[in-house]
């Protein structure tokens, strides 16, 4: 097995800021341990889906079939690093419905 750094990028996600829902992206980094890099991506992926934080607010279910999410980088690396794992969220596009 080796460690795997993936650099994720998710949109049209309901996230309750501040009590106020909104359609936001994310950007965040996230370490595995995986087998090749394509499991990596199924690793990461599960527990990005199953984090708190992305969690779907009540009564906005409707919205989870548009959210998506992929990987703008795939590397493998010696042993990961102690970083920040939060998301750095951003609104989606002004065209976007806020919700």
């Amino acid at each position: 097995m080796a460690w795997f750094r993936l650099f994720a990028c998710g949109e049209n996600f309901p996230v309750d800021i501040d009590g106020e829902v909104i359609l936001c992206g994310f950007y965040t980094t996230r370490y595995v341990e995986a087998a090749s890099a394509s499991e990596a991506e199924a690793v990461a992926s599960e527990l990005l889906f199953e984090d708190p934080d992305l969690q779907t607010p009540p009564g906005y279910e409707e919205y989870e079939e548009n959210a998506s999410l992929r990987f703008e980088e795939v590397e493998q690396v010696a042993q990961p690093i102690d970083i920040d794992d939060n998301f750095s969220f951003f609104p989606m596009e002004e065209d976007e419905e806020e919700y």
